[in-house]
């Protein structure tokens, strides 16, 4: 039952209206946008009580997850302009865009670059260089918090040469883990590696002794999580020489191992996704094959589990004489790839955003068009999961 107070006729409340079973109100709460909840928590202490419930921001976040967006950051960086993190909602197919804003304090000598979006946490790296310097932010909540500054550094005896990083859940111990692979340009011009975790649950970073030797990861690339593990694509070394891997990251026992990957990967890019809660990967050509053993054509394989128990690659899409001016920049809601397309348009690079089904082929066009060298696409999901 409502009332309404004073000339400007706003609804109040009332306490009658208050009396539903807790389990009924608890069932209409979790199907509210972060934005209403947020507000709700003024009205009454108990809501509040139960919207910062662990069971309840649990319930929020698995009805949420039914419902990704399409997060990316865009940045031209040769001229330094037109960068930003957009948020790409689908509530009806008719696509929605959305600019956010980073509430950070301080001015940041470098636009944030993602690392990764898990359950509604979307881990920054916010660093000059050597990703140095993170930050965890919940866009629906508005929350941000800086992380303490990771163990391992750069000195001028040992200075860093690369650094890789990821974000995922630790389902096994119920905590969320940054991952950051540091390699140093060994005294006979090989790296050797050190690796060290920040545990979002204790709030701090540790340096582990796990390593691996049989690869050197590809540059440019970010950690991508598929059941619990980290995954990069890397370059074999020994044993798996003249051929691409996976670096695979267990985060719950904190141990490393390799995956073979297809051979057709030695001649083209490589792409690791999540396809279906799998592990999958996009073949695609390079812009330039030094050897001239480019392939010209895209394909999409899948790691899945076979009858024997074992897991193994399957191909699921191919496409011949395939557009070296698209690019696969990662999944929306775990089944549709998501690529960049760039054209020129007026002398400059011209980018357009599109999603492909690899189960009936078709693609869609989504309502984005920019000038930009980098990009970035991450699925998302909103949430009231805290950055503590």
């Amino acid at each position: 039952m409502n009332s309404w107070s004073g000339s400007g006729r706003r609804p109040r409340i009332m306490a009658s209206s208050l009396s539903l079973p807790q389990n009924t109100i608890t069932d209409i709460l979790s199907r509210l946008p972060v934005k209403s909840l947020t507000r709700f928590k003024s009205v009454s202490k108990n809501w509040a009580d139960l919207t910062s419930a662990p069971a309840f921001i649990a319930a929020h976040l698995r009805r949420s997850s039914t419902d990704p967006s399409l997060l990316i950051r865009r940045y031209h960086s040769q001229s330094g302009w037109d960068y930003g993190i957009w948020l790409i909602t689908n509530p009806t197919l008719s696509y929605a865009t959305q600019l956010l804003r980073i509430p950070l304090e301080e001015s940041l000598p470098l636009f944030p670059k993602i690392v990764g979006s898990v359950d509604g946490l979307v881990c920054l790296d916010i660093s000059p260089c050597y990703a140095s310097d993170f930050a965890m932010w919940n866009p629906g909540t508005k929350q941000i918090k800086r992380l303490p500054l990771p163990l391992i550094t750069s000195s001028r005896d040992n200075p860093i040469w690369m650094v890789f990083h990821g974000f995922g859940f630790d389902s096994f111990n119920n905590d969320y883990k940054l991952v950051r692979i540091v390699s140093f340009r060994g005294n006979d011009a090989s790296p050797f590696l050190r690796v060290e975790v920040y545990s979002l649950r204790e709030a701090v970073w540790k340096e582990i002794e796990e390593r691996f030797e049989l690869a050197l990861l590809c540059g440019g690339q970010d950690g991508v999580v598929v059941d619990g593990s980290l995954n990069w694509a890397a370059i074999g070394l020994q044993g798996f020489a003249d051929r691409k891997v996976l670096i695979s990251f267990d985060m719950g026992r904190e141990v490393f191992k390799t995956i073979p990957l297809p051979p057709v990967t030695r001649y083209g890019n490589v792409k690791v996704v999540s396809y279906m809660g799998l592990l999958a990967v996009a073949v695609y050509p390079l812009v330039f094959a030094a050897n001239g053993n480019n392939m010209n054509r895209f394909e999409f394989w899948v790691q899945g589990d076979c009858e024997d128990g074992m897991k193994r690659w399957s191909n699921m899409v191919v496409v011949e004489n395939f557009s070296k001016s698209l690019v696969p920049v990662g999944t929306w809601g775990d089944r549709e790839l998501v690529f960049k397309h760039v054209g020129v348009r007026d002398r400059e690079n011209q980018s357009s955003l599109f999603l492909f089904d690899p189960v009936d082929h078709t693609t869609k066009r989504l309502p984005v068009d920019f000038v930009d060298i980098c990009f970035q696409g991450f699925s998302y999901v909103e949430s009231l999961v805290s950055v503590s």
